[in-house]
């Protein structure tokens, strides 16, 4: 008998076997949502742990390369975790009640599974009453504070995304005004069934209030001896008895890094040696050589074109004292970089030939950090410049002088700049038989703007709003005036509004949805149009404007009778300039995206010439390939409609010749 048991296992386990090597995979084939009306479906796939199996070419790739992706498999046991997280997000979001179910069909010919999740979302709860608990001893000051930014909408439906929110609010608060040791205690959601409220209470233990005792330096480096403890005290702009400011210290680190004197630099409060409510602040820094003289690689998008080119520059830091610095630089930068002749790269560069385009320029500038012991960042510049471009070359010299105000960031105005500029521009028209314009102007401008924008390199969420203001030569005209001479130049004032808009399209804020407005009106209220130097006009065109015509391209046409290689009657930017442009970015990787774009816009003479048919049109797609420094990206703008001859892209028997392909670093905008 047990021989016979022994046999029968035996038997039993051989055959298992190859039943076991045939077993099939099933491949997800789609994951569909059915009854999710408040959340898209691209949100819930992110959620959830279950995965669609990507598309054939991602697979292909992955077989050979990290770039593509592997299949994913269906897995029965995932379906109750799926089912649980979706529950979890829902009741983040407000919907108590809601109610989940998955089904999936099976096909065994393609070896494909089709997964549905069934959701009856139910009505979603507002929010009710707001409690913020532990912080009787609060001052009524700091609370007010707290109050402004801890508003609920209570017809607005629950999201534990603002409580988390509130809830870093109140941190930040308390830290920035003495509450050193503050903490987030715990939260707790009251629901009432019966009014479908959700009333929040949040608790949190303050601590001490405590104030600034000293400020302690320890230095260190090659140039620490150069450099006093006082200087950096006063740099600082930490004060003795004022209140322990956490976002201060943030700010004060950010101007000691500007001087340059810093390899590192970091301050923080000595947590265990508070006595009687003061606590120290410690600045650890170390101090690296005070002359340098470096070699350059220019990459920049300086006109809306690509420049590569070299440069070098010295720099003396703490120049006569008191962290200023001394920068004496020199570079070059050429703009086809693709169609470049390197073996007679300087005997092109001359007036005469236009294969060659580009520029070379020399500055001197010295930067003041902490002007008038105040938080305010001054530069003064001297400078020389050729500019050299198809139609024209443009020679200028000047100094400038400015000051850069240092604004807390939770303001809604978080930037302010305002400069003085003198300066001398010497233009030759290439097609007007080499004619010279010569122009000084006398230039007061200011620069202010507001920034919620998350990220520099890859913004996700925000908003950037700048405003450019200009006034030319009302001084020299004055001092004209007083003298009782006559003043042959223009006066004149320039307005340029940047707008651009960042919103995420899923959980992880891999796709996002960008829009860019661009408004710029230049008006002369003394003299006329052929006053104002070239380099003061609009232009359109480029890597980071209308991407399917070449830098500057999009000039008015007809204003100067001047039949330039690009075919359009102008050499002189305009006046008016309007641009618009929206992307779609998808990051596929951590180092590579992709971008679909339109971009709409041109310059006119004035705004009274603007016509819907004068806007040049592009559409097309790009690459982006992200670094610690920078994106690169690789954009391809197709004519979608040309203003110049009112032609759509149907219009043209080969349509790549509509094709312009742009070079940049950093997104477009």
């Amino acid at each position: 008998m047990s021989k016979k048991f022994l046999i029968l296992i035996l038997f039993l386990a051989t055959s298992a076997q190859p039943f076991a090597q045939t077993k099939k995979n099933f491949e997800i084939n789609s994951i569909q949502f059915e009854g999710n009306h408040s959340f898209s479906t691209s949100t819930l796939s992110d959620v959830i742990y279950s995965k669609e199996t990507p598309g054939w070419f991602w697979k292909f790739l992955n077989t050979f390369s990290s770039l593509g992706k592997e299949p994913s498999y269906f897995d029965s046991s995932l379906i109750p975790l799926d089912l649980t997280t979706l529950k979890e997000y829902y009741n983040s979001n407000g919907f108590f009640n809601a109610q989940f179910s998955c089904n999936y069909k099976v096909d065994t010919a393609k070896n494909y599974v089709d997964i549905t999740y069934k959701i009856i979302e139910n009505q979603p709860a507002t929010y009710g009453r707001l409690f913020l608990g532990g912080l009787n001893d609060v001052p009524e000051n700091v609370m007010n504070k707290i109050s402004d930014k801890t508003n609920l909408d209570e017809n607005q439906r629950f999201s534990q995304n603002t409580i988390q929110k509130n809830t870093a609010n109140v941190l930040s608060e308390l830290l920035d005004n003495g509450f050193v040791f503050a903490r987030y205690d715990s939260t707790i959601i009251n629901k009432d069934t019966s009014n479908n409220k959700a009333n929040v209470n949040i608790f949190f233990i303050p601590g001490n209030r405590y104030k600034i005792d000293t400020v302690l330096v320890r230095k260190s480096g090659k140039g620490a001896s150069l450099v006093t403890e006082k200087l950096l005290r006063d740099i600082s702009g930490i004060k003795t008895g004022d209140y322990y400011d956490q976002d201060e210290l943030r700010r004060s680190q950010v101007r000691l890094y500007r001087t340059g004197l810093f390899n590192s630099a970091i301050l923080t409060a000595i947590n265990e040696d508070t006595t009687d409510h003061k606590i120290p602040v410690k600045l650890v820094g170390d101090i690296g050589l005070l002359n340098e003289l470096s070699p350059e690689v220019i990459l920049n998008n300086q006109q809306n074109a690509f420049n590569v080119g070299l440069g070098a520059a010295y720099i003396k830091k703490n120049f006569f004292g008191y962290a200023r610095k001394l920068t004496i630089s020199s570079s070059f930068g050429v703009q086809n970089l693709f169609n470049l002749d390197f073996g007679n790269l300087i005997r092109n560069f001359s007036y005469k030939d236009t294969t060659l385009l580009g520029y070379v320029d020399s500055h001197i500038t010295i930067d003041q950090p902490y002007l008038f012991n105040k938080p305010i960042f001054g530069t003064w510049e001297t400078y020389f410049k050729i500019d050299k471009q198809a139609t024209y070359n443009n020679t200028l010299y000047g100094s400038s002088v400015t000051l850069d105000f240092e604004l807390p960031t939770y303001t809604f105005i978080n930037h302010l700049s305002t400069s003085y500029t003198v300066e001398q521009s010497n233009e030759v028209y290439r097609t007007l038989n080499d004619s010279l314009s010569s122009k000084l102007i006398s230039d007061i401008a200011a620069d202010i703007a507001s920034t919620t924008a998350d990220n520099i390199l890859f913004p996700t969420q925000g908003y950037n709003l700048s405003f450019h203001i200009e006034e030319a030569n009302s001084l020299p005209f004055l001092i004209s005036k007083i003298f009782k001479q006559n003043y042959t130049g223009s006066l004149f004032y320039k307005i340029l509004i940047n707008s651009s808009y960042y919103i995420p399209l899923d959980n992880i804020k891999n796709s996002i949805a960008a829009f860019k407005l661009e408004v710029g009106d230049l008006q002369t209220f003394y003299g006329g149009f052929a006053g104002v130097p070239i380099n003061r006009t609009f232009y359109a065109g480029g890597s980071n404007s209308i991407r399917a015509w070449r830098s500057n391209q999009l000039v008015p046409q007809g204003s100067d009778s001047v039949l330039t290689i690009y075919g359009i009657n102008n050499v002189k930017g305009g006046a008016f300039l309007l641009e618009s442009s929206m992307e779609y970015r998808y990051r596929i990787l951590e180092n590579f995206g992709t971008v679909l774009f339109s971009d709409i816009g041109n310059t006119w003479e004035n705004y009274k010439q603007f016509r819907y048919d004068g806007l040049a049109v592009a559409l097309g797609f790009g690459f982006r390939y992200y670094t610690a420094v920078a994106p690169f990206r690789l954009d391809f703008g197709f004519k979608f409609y040309d203003p110049g001859d009112h032609r759509f892209i149907f219009d043209h028997k080969v349509v790549f010749r509509q094709l312009q392909v742009q070079f940049g670093i950093g997104e477009a905008f």
